[in-house]
């Protein structure tokens, strides 16, 4: 039988701290289903100690870091989490409530502010990893056809030397689920140095990324890690960009209008 998580922290609960017994009584207290969405801000919060004695105790579990606590806390999950019900209407239940819960919590201000950085920038990047990087070039797909020149980089090489030419003249959109990516935090973390304007969307308004925002933009978007590539976390990203891009195009006026009807003009000409 596979060693779970459960063993490894019962092997070390007689030896655990006091901060680690805390810990220890809260995963056991607590759903896993529950437990496997949150991020290592929002666990230390709900547990009551800092994320740096949760990252010491899943060192001490012999792990390399949150992360993979919560991929093996995943994997501990039991059959209980198999759905009964039809998987269709499951999953359709799972992107209405996401919809929902990032329109309840949006911020128009931010989504103003968002607008106005992009429009008076001087270069425009909209940047992700993995998943995240598919919503950044939809972004970028969907404004161009308003006129704003707005680049998508998929090589994390190129990300970094991008924004290492940038000034505070221009912006950065990124686009984080988790707020923890290292990439998108040594990008954000270079471009605040520069002044660079820096639009964060992502499901954790207290991660590390939030942290640089000009604008901070806000998506109801969680998923396990076993689960990772689930279009529920994508269908929130592409609703927030829908809806910033309408604030960028009611910001341009007649100039976007315009632009548009040469973008469906210039479009036509590839069909039948």
């Amino acid at each position: 039988m596979n060693e779970t998580i459960f063993d490894r922290i019962h092997l070390i609960e007689r030896y655990a701290t006091k901060q680690e017994k805390v810990i220890i009584n809260f995963i056991l207290n607590h759903p896993v289903s529950d437990m496997i969405l949150l991020s290592i801000t929002e666990f230390s919060e709900k547990v009551g100690v800092g994320e740096a004695t949760m990252l010491r105790f899943c060192r001490k579990l012999g792990l390399k870091g949150y992360s993979e606590f919560r991929f093996l806390l995943s994997q501990s999950a039991t059959s209980d989490d198999t759905m009964e019900e039809n998987e269709a209407d499951k999953i359709l239940e799972y992107m209405i409530t996401a919809l929902k819960s990032t329109h309840n919590l949006l911020d128009y201000s931010q989504i103003t502010k968002a607008a106005s950085l992009i429009l008076k920038a001087r270069h425009v990047y909209a940047l992700g990893s993995g998943n995240s990087g598919v919503a950044a070039q939809e972004f970028c797909n969907k404004v161009l056809r308003y006129g704003v020149n707005c680049m998508y980089l998929a090589d994390s090489h190129f990300q970094l030397i991008a924004t290492s030419l940038l000034t505070s003249e221009d912006t950065l959109v990124l686009f984080s689920v988790s707020g923890g990516t290292q990439d998108m935090l040594e990008i954000a973390k270079r471009a605040s140095a520069s002044g660079v304007n820096l639009v964060i969307i992502t499901n954790y308004l207290k991660s590390p990324l939030a942290g640089y925002a000009t604008a901070l933009l806000y998506v109801v978007a969680k998923s396990a890690p076993l689960n990772s590539g689930s279009m529920v976390a994508k269908v929130s990203q592409l609703y927030i960009i829908d809806v910033l891009s309408k604030e960028i195009y009611k910001q341009m006026g007649s100039l976007a209008d315009e632009n548009l009807r040469k973008a469906v003009f210039a479009a036509m000409d590839k069909e039948i």
